[in-house]
């Protein structure tokens, strides 16, 4: 969370605008005469579900507490962000360029320290006496040299200090061992080796620099696996392992195959399988899939078949649509429901007889990539396994499963695909098909409708269904940081497509002059982080982007399209709310047909942008 979003999380907007304007509650949201312009009927309303406000009379603008200080104190984005960083008790950091150039420089020490740990680790599995056992163990798993070499597996002596010193030795501090977890602090003063008679993993970012250690006891030590601890480089939920050596493979593949653990992925790059990782964990994280979804958009999750694997696909499987972001910054890679989630294929490979990943690799490759053809979609997969868990003669539990699937389809926007499953749930569990279609309906209209309440409809529904454009808006951000040739086209972009003040600022700046230096120079201080953080998502685009003029174009074009399809969206989301709300209050025809006058009624707005859309698209995809 950057700072501007901090001061809106700790700011309420209906408090906020209510020291400059007298508010009238209305239904849910808030009216009042617009502060900006003179008129007899409210047109200016306040949204607190959204925390957002719009003037539907003459001004025909709104936006967030930002926009409305910036608009009615006269300020720029950076004397109004000071302005309610006060009132939020928020406190506005400012880096220096020395104090940016410090923490770089302490950031490079640390990736090196860990990088001469594992060269050090690595000599000694090859080289030390006292590593017998661990190249013993290495050679029962059938470990390669190479493999090893690649992997830079490691062995940590059993012994106190041996790390430490040898780090001292080489001239690192005390607290740069400390800063990166290789030593822990006595209790009775002093530091030793955290890692101690173990094969070691080093654990590598995309860029392949060292963030961190994975270590697996020699002994009956506890835990059997050791983790570096949480450090400024080291997150172990954002961690992919062997991504930096998976990740042209798994480009030129288009698949990721998701094991559960360092010897299940190691073994299946020794047998060719080298568009696989790791998830360091029992389930994927946002951030993994994150990661993954830079190179394909198609995953295979292949994890062990012991009870906890089990549960770990279990777990992963049901979490994973909420963990895949709905806006994802790529607007190519947009799951909004199940159905999507789907259509990219997210696959589970069924491992039978207690074996793992490993065993399967290595007794035999040919059936391990059989396997990987067969992997089931997510739906079959995990209706075949919940399936197993009760009393098909039960009608408590039959209904009890049918409550817990039918929510699943009917996130399913496909028809098609929707009845196959319903098909083929009602057979599963031997039932009347036409019932479960009946139950399904009922779901479908409840949902649309919303859910009543002693006869009150429930709005809450209607202010969630245009989600922040947040995502899409560091894209097309990115996207004109990065390549210059857009900057025609960048040009012509609406500030007032943009929701948030942060961005809107900055596209306004790029506008100004496109040199980064200006902008930086331009830009309040306290948003140097965020801007550091749009430069950096600008360089991790795909390649392809680079390469090819006409797939820049597409990308930006689609980019504005979206953002101002939902700027239209949010502004009819807003209307239907306010109707909605007057016609249940019973308010007279007089009433609705001034805000009617307003302009709060349907709009043909979102047609034309797809209509627009499809043109653009055809054009440049040669359809």
């Amino acid at each position: 969370m950057n700072v501007v979003d901090d001061v809106k999380q700790k700011l309420d907007i209906v408090d906020v605008l209510s020291q400059y304007v007298k508010l009238q509650k209305s239904g849910r949201n808030f009216k009042a005469n617009c502060p900006f312009h003179s008129e007899k009927t409210a047109s200016f309303f306040v949204f607190p579900e959204k925390q957002s406000w719009h003037c539907f009379g003459a001004c025909g603008t709104g936006g967030d507490i930002f926009t409305f200080i910036m608009k009615k104190e006269g300020l720029d984005f950076g004397q109004a962000l000071r302005l309610l960083a006060e009132k939020a008790n928020v406190t506005l950091s400012y880096k220096s360029e020395k104090s940016n150039k410090e923490e770089q420089d302490r950031l490079d020490r640390l990736y090196k320290i860990n990088e001469v740990a594992a060269e050090y680790f690595h000599y000694l599995l090859l080289h030390s006496g006292e590593a017998e056992k661990a190249r013993n163990y290495t050679e029962k798993r059938g470990l390669s040299a190479k493999v090893i070499d690649d992997f830079q597996l490691g062995y940590a002596p059993n012994k106190w200090d041996e790390l430490g010193s040898h780090l001292a030795k080489a001239g690192y501090r005390d607290e740069d061992m400390l800063a990166v977890g290789l030593v822990a602090t006595r209790d009775s003063g002093g530091h030793y080796d955290r890692f101690r008679n173990r094969l070691i993993f080093p654990l590598r970012d995309i860029k392949s620099r060292v963030i961190g250690f994975g270590a697996r006891a020699l002994d009956d030590s506890v835990p059997k696996y050791l983790n570096s601890p949480e450090t400024m480089i080291f997150n172990k939920s954002n961690v992919v392992y062997a991504i930096d050596r998976a990740q042209a493979a798994i480009r030129q593949k288009d698949a990721a195959v998701i094991t559960e653990g360092y010897m299940d992925t190691i073994a299946a790059h020794q047998f060719g399988y080298e568009n696989t990782v790791a998830c360091m964990g029992t389930a994927l994280t946002e951030k993994q899939i994150s990661i993954l979804r830079r190179f394909s958009k198609n995953i295979i999750m292949a994890l062990d078949a012991d009870t906890a694997g089990d549960e770990a696909t279990r777990r992963s499987i049901i979490t994973t649509n909420e963990q895949i972001p709905r806006d994802y910054w790529m607007p190519w890679l947009e799951p909004k429901t199940y159905d999507e989630l789907v259509k990219y294929e997210v696959q589970v490979v069924e491992i039978k007889g207690g074996k793992d990943p490993d065993e399967i690799i290595r007794k035999s490759p040919e059936q391990w990539g059989k396997l990987l053809k067969e992997s089931q979609p997510i739906i079959d997969f995990t209706l075949k396994k919940e399936l197993g868990t009760i009393n098909q003669n039960s009608p408590g539990d039959k209904s009890a499963f049918v409550s817990k699937f039918l929510p699943i389809l009917a996130h399913i926007d496909d028809p098609v695909r929707r009845a196959h499953y319903v098909q083929k749930l009602a057979a599963l569990l031997k039932m009347d098909q036409r019932i479960m279609h009946e139950d399904l309906f009922n779901l479908l209209n409840q949902e649309k409708k919303g859910k009543t309440s002693r006869g009150n409809k429930v709005i809450r529904s209607y202010a969630g269904q245009v989600e922040s454009s947040k995502p899409i808006e560091e894209y097309c951000l990115a996207l004109l940081l990065q390549f210059p040739d857009l900057r025609p086209t960048g040009m012509k972009l609406s500030t007032e497509y943009f929701e948030h003040e942060d961005n809107k600022d900055i596209l306004f700046k790029w506008q100004e002059n496109a040199d980064v230096d200006s902008i930086v120079a331009s830009l309040d201080p306290a948003i140097h982080d965020y801007f550091d953080h749009l430069l950096a998502l600008g360089k991790q685009l795909p390649p392809s982007l680079g390469q090819s003029k006409r797939e820049r174009d597409y990308a930006l074009n689609d980019s504005i399209n979206r953002l101002q399809e939902r700027h239209v969206r949010n502004l009819e989301i807003n209307k239907k709310l306010i109707l909605i709300e007057e016609k249940e209050k019973g308010d007279s025809e007089g009433e609705l047909a001034k805000l009617k006058e307003l302009g709060i009624d349907e709009s043909p707005q979102l047609k034309d942008i797809f209509k627009k859309r499809g043109r653009f698209f055809s054009r440049t995809k040669g359809v």
